[in-house]
């Protein structure tokens, strides 16, 4: 059977589509953590973690003039930077700054394995509302809840092995926080993609074939009661 589109339902609806967010949104989230480790090296720790923070303070003052509003994910990313960059520089530590990516990870794994807890998981409740056709099935339904169960793990995952690298050489912490992360959700996305097509496909196959079958069964008996 065709794979289920990923596109608005009706192409000649007015209502716009949901803004997806550009890849290289990820790219520059990492840009403070990448500052920090190049002035670290050339001028130290103090000139690192003001220059990680000042651009952190600009990229919030920038996304909020351009959009109008307060981005969530800026607000995010950027807090977490100046507040633990504003710790280091206090307590002349350098570690609270290594572990902002470990405690953004977490904080992100929390907010999606929350949602399967309370029995509504937030990328199924995204679809929901994104691509309502896409999982008015339950067993594509019950992919995306364990889509977002899984990537929870993927960030524990990589929060685990962040915190670690923070007990290393800066350019392994480096090397963990930015293309590890990028390596795990790759592979977790060849491994979704693989689960869908092999698993998922054919389980929706059967269960449309159930569906298509109770329904001539209840045809016949109806037909059969006139």
């Amino acid at each position: 059977m065709n794979e289920p589109s990923l596109q608005a339902s009706d192409p000649n609806s007015s209502a716009p589509l949901p803004k997806k967010p550009s890849p290289m949104s990820f790219v520059f989230s990492l840009a403070p953590l990448v500052l920090f480790y190049v002035l670290d090296s050339a001028f130290g720790t103090e000139v690192g973690l003001l220059g990680a923070m000042v651009y952190s303070l600009g990229e919030l003052l920038y996304t909020r003039r351009r959009d109008g509003k307060w981005n969530r994910m800026t607000l995010v990313t950027s807090g977490l930077v100046l507040g633990l960059g504003g710790l280091s520089l206090l307590s002349d530590d350098e570690r609270f700054m290594l572990y902002t990516p470990v405690i953004g990870d977490l904080l992100f794994a929390g907010i999606l394995l929350g949602t399967v807890l309370r029995g509504r998981p937030l990328l199924l409740v995204l679809s929901e509302q994104q691509m309502p056709d896409m999982v008015s099935d339950p067993i594509r339904r019950a992919f995306m809840k364990g889509l977002t169960w899984r990537l929870g793990l993927n960030l524990i995952a990589h929060a685990s092995i962040t915190a670690w690298s923070t007990t290393q050489s800066h350019e392994c912490w480096l090397f963990v926080s930015g293309p590890v992360q990028y390596i795990l959700f790759g592979a977790q996305l060849l491994g979704e993609t693989a689960y869908g097509r092999l698993v998922v496909m054919k389980k929706l196959d059967r269960w449309e074939e159930e569906q298509s079958r109770e329904k001539g069964e209840q045809a016949s008996r109806g037909a059969e009661d006139c």
